[in-house]
């Protein structure tokens, strides 16, 4: 793992930047990627983001001086995007790639065959469990490709030794990079902005409320968070509200869950938002109810940068990033373990002020681009 501290500041080597993302939804990796490339803006002479999707919420998040290419596919491996890619490879001459997990890793190396010299790649990998078995195989193909010149990235040290068990992956090529936030944006509340919240959505001054950002997709599990409310009102008599923060394809069974469950008036669906901070302050508890993937939550970082304690299930490196006695709590991805652990977190007397401090101290963002300076 590389070291979390560097007394020396290191400059960027690598000036000409090509990141490549399947697509740039609102999602923790993309907005990973996007602080990064915005950090680097003056230390780089060009940075080129591309997209293999036409989904792209992000593009607008991205500094002026970087430019955005989207080549959105036809078909999951459409090799018209193979060509495309290649010509902006030999046109901007990259002196490293930076691909978001290894979907668009793969599509770097079709277009890089033949091109010399080799260029560095870095593969932001933060993907744990996958969510099925096509995919734990295509990931083994993936992970065949993997040259002198690529280096992998991951997001905890329990995702390393997972990755390390199932794929043949020399242990040298992967390194840890914690993820970090900026605790000048993600601060604790100094207004009313939380209030304001509450009162739009019709939650009471004094109720408590577990809030989840996050995109609806199957892993996610909304629909059991949803369930776990239910069990959190009936066995432990709390009667907390949900507000669920983003989109996705799920969103329409979790709608049909609280409406099936009687639980409309707790169950709040915001939807996508700009700023999630005001929806961080309105709340009690963060939560991630996920089944599979999570690695290293960006989102549970920022909540715990706004004073949040969290409650996440025991998924890829969330037991790196909790200490139960400071900042919130681990659950299992059912039902059942989940509500009765958000009660637990209710009354275990978190302070904001101790989890902001530990989310510094640990998970800053300049301690995160130190690193990521390093391996470029």
């Amino acid at each position: 793992m590389l070291p979390q501290t560097s007394p020396i500041p290191i400059k960027m080597q690598s000036k000409r930047l090509l990141y490549i993302s399947p697509a740039f939804p609102v999602g923790g990796l993309e907005k990973l990627l996007v602080f990064i490339a915005n950090s680097f803006s003056v230390e780089t002479d060009k940075q080129i983001v591309i997209s293999l999707s036409s989904n792209n919420v992000l593009q607008t998040e991205l500094n002026n001086d970087i430019v955005f290419v989207a080549l959105p596919r036809k078909s999951k491996f459409d090799s018209s995007v193979i060509f495309k890619l290649r010509k902006i490879i030999r046109t901007e001459k990259p002196d490293a790639f930076i691909s978001l997990n290894f979907f668009g890793y793969f599509f770097l190396k079709l277009a890089m065959i033949g091109i010399r010299p080799k260029i560095k790649t870095i593969i932001l990998y933060q993907t744990t469990i996958h969510k099925n078995k096509k995919e734990y195989l295509l990931h083994k193909i993936y992970t065949a490709l993997l040259k002198k010149n690529d280096h992998i990235v991951a997001g905890s040290k329990n995702q390393v030794i997972y990755t390390l068990e199932n794929y043949a992956i020399p242990k040298d090529k992967i390194s840890v990079i914690y993820n970090g936030v900026d605790t000048s944006h993600w601060h604790l509340p100094n207004g009313n902005e939380g209030c304001t919240v509450r009162k739009e959505f019709g939650i009471p001054p004094g109720a408590r409320v577990i809030v989840i950002a996050a995109a609806f997709r199957p892993e996610k599990n909304h629909t059991g968070a949803i369930r776990a409310l239910k069990i959190l009102h009936e066995e432990h008599q709390v009667k907390a509200y949900l507000l669920m923060v983003g989109d996705g394809t799920t969103k329409p069974a979790a709608m049909n869950t609280a409406s099936e469950l009687g639980m409309e008036e707790f169950v709040k669906f915001p939807g996508m938002q700009k700023d999630v901070r005001p929806f961080f302050w309105a709340s009690n508890l963060f939560t991630l109810c996920s089944s599979a993937v999570e690695t290293f939550s960006v989102a549970a970082l920022e909540a715990m940068s706004c004073g949040l304690p969290c409650v996440l299930t025991n998924i890829g490196g969330a037991a790196e990033m909790i200490n139960e006695k400071v900042n919130g709590l681990l659950c299992e991805p059912n039902d059942q373990s989940i509500a009765d652990t958000w009660y637990k977190a209710f009354n275990a007397g978190y302070s904001p002020e101790t989890i902001r401090g530990y989310l510094e101290t640990n998970f800053n963002s300049d301690s995160m681009l130190q690193q990521y300076r390093s391996v470029l």
